[in-house]
């Protein structure tokens, strides 16, 4: 464990070298911080386990009781430190930002066959996921937006209807290459899973409305349900343990794009235990093409450290740390508890940028609690 964590150590030194001010040394010193939990998880595991059981928990009649009819799918606060650098070298953004995430479903049936879903989040757009502090730059914030609400029926084994304001489906791309993890869709969506019928794990279609983009309370996007500006077509394969990818066709507002991503997964590496290559091409009316590269490394399973580079052709609804232009990142996160993580990203932008507003360097670094997990441990959920 020494010696390995001393390679990982002398790589991300030689990342943030080149990278000057607080950035650079913020992200090694994480790095540090995060191989040093590795090392202590290490000899807090060749301990022995204590025989008492401190933690009180609820009658799990309780908690079955509850989930009979509600179930939290993700309940979650965080806390971020942004600092964000144009091509100019201006400084546009230092600020310490919060966020919540909340999503469940009702159950109408034990089974949860047919339910409501509902989520309940912070930021203001439809990019947006955190709120200001009012610390740093940018005003107090203090909004949460029901984005999600919709009606999901199951009525059989592998297939599934939803309807209303419901959640984009990426595949195997992620937000950098297709649509932010925060956007919002208002309209329905069918999804069959029966791959021993039809081979693929998934083949799913939607169709709805993209807009409002100011406005991301799921009230007052409802009058668009009778709308449609957007509609998608996407497969996803699990090949087997290690191989796994997706790929679709979407429609929006006049714009017809390809998606296509590869994951493999090969935990008994050395290097890497996960690699994804994933792409787009805009075929209609304009062409265009981006990409993004990533790779990561679990260490102990309570440290993960990955990196990559991403390649975005012109502005789109993708994730706000990846407007265009080139970018290298790096990332890590560190599992402190079940519940806390410590995380932190930082983006580079490479050669040249579109415009000197562009952003050229963007650092975060992030402390998050999982709710959920303490409701698990309470058998609460």
């Amino acid at each position: 464990m020494r010696l390995q964590s001393s390679g990982m150590l002398t790589k991300c030194y030689r990342c943030v070298t080149h990278i000057q001010g607080r950035a650079g040394r913020a992200w090694l010193l994480f790095c540090v911080a995060a191989l040093f939990s590795a090392g202590f998880a290490t000899a807090k595991a060749q301990q022995p386990a204590s025989t008492s059981n401190t933690v009180k928990k609820s009658d799990p009649t309780t908690g079955y009781k509850i989930k009979r009819w509600f179930e939290f799918d993700a309940l979650s606060i965080s806390t971020r430190y942004r600092l964000i650098q144009n091509a100019g070298g201006i400084t546009t953004n230092d600020q310490v930002q919060y966020q919540f995430a909340g999503r469940g479903h009702f159950k109408f049936d034990k089974d949860g066959k047919y339910s409501v879903y509902a989520g309940l989040f912070t930021g203001n757009t439809f990019t947006a996921g955190w709120n200001s502090t009012g610390w740093g730059t940018g005003n107090l914030q203090t909004n949460l937006y029901l984005k999600q609400l919709y009606f999901d029926a199951k009525p059989v084994k592998g297939l599934e209807f939803q309807f209303g304001g419901i959640p984009f489906n990426n595949g195997e791309n992620t937000e950098i290459t297709t649509y932010d993890n925060d956007a919002y869709l208002t309209g329905e969506r069918i999804a069959v899973r029966m791959p021993k019928k039809y081979y693929f794990d998934e083949i799913s279609a939607a169709n709805g409305y993209i807009g409002d983009l100011t406005q991301p309370g799921i009230f007052h996007r409802f009058k668009h349900l009778g709308k449609s500006n957007y509609h998608q077509f996407l497969v996803r394969k699990q090949v087997n343990k290690h191989v796994s990818f997706s790929a679709d066709y979407t429609f929006e507002s006049g714009r017809d794009t390809l998606h296509q991503a590869v994951k493999f997964k090969v935990p008994e590496s050395h290097i890497l235990d996960t690699v994804l290559f994933e792409n787009y091409q805009r075929v209609d009316p304009t062409t265009g093409y981006g990409m993004n590269l990533y790779g990561e490394k679990v260490l102990k399973k309570k440290v993960t450290l990955g990196g990559g580079f991403a390649r975005i052709d012109r502005p789109m609804n993708n994730a706000d740390r990846f407007s265009p232009g080139k970018r290298l990142y790096i990332n890590g996160s560190v599992k402190l508890t079940r519940e806390l993580t410590l995380s932190s990203i930082l983006i580079e932008g490479v050669g040249k940028m579109p415009s000197s507003a562009s952003v050229r360097r963007r650092f975060e670094i992030i402390f998050s609690y999982n709710i959920l997990e303490t409701l698990h441990k309470l058998k609460l959920n």
